[in-house]
């Protein structure tokens, strides 16, 4: 009889068991089905992911095509200010060198007046020094009537 009781207790345990790893089983098999729900909407999400990005890039490479042909079109304009403002410097330069040979002349001339000035006056100075020793002469020399007088 103990030998029957062992049986009976050893098929109990081993359905026992059974019962267990089929429950066990089927938790695996819901845990399984959730990862692959999982793993599905993950790769749903990383595709859609993936187009979005893939379609950033096409409109950033898009704006850097539009950015580069606008610079492309703004060189030109760059080059007409950099070669206004080379004008711009060279008038500057030509106004200066002007303005300092104009104020050089008009020295001159001031230095040139002054002198002149001054050589009007000594012959001024001369002239009546002149004109009075001519009338001091006149005066001292004998009148030619005086002389046929005598």
């Amino acid at each position: 009889m103990i030998w029957q009781i062992s049986v009976c207790l050893a098929s109990i345990a081993f359905i026992v068991l059974v019962g267990y790893l089929i429950a066990m089983l089927r938790e695996s098999r819901k845990a399984m089905l959730q990862a692959q729900e999982t793993l599905d909407g993950i790769r749903s999400q990383l595709e859609h992911t993936a187009e979005e990005s893939l379609h950033t890039i096409r409109l950033s490479r898009q704006v850097l095509e539009d950015v580069q042909g606008r610079l492309k079109a703004t060189d030109g304009f760059v080059a007409a200010i950099e070669q206004t403002g080379e004008a711009a410097n060279t008038l500057s330069h030509s106004v200066k060198l002007v303005s300092r040979t104009l104020s050089d002349t008009v020295l001159e001339a001031r230095e040139s007046l002054h002198s002149r000035q001054d050589m009007v006056k000594d012959l001024i100075e001369l002239t009546t020094t002149g004109i009075q020793l001519w009338q001091r002469w006149q005066a001292q020399r004998p009148s030619p009537k005086s002389k046929s007088d005598e």
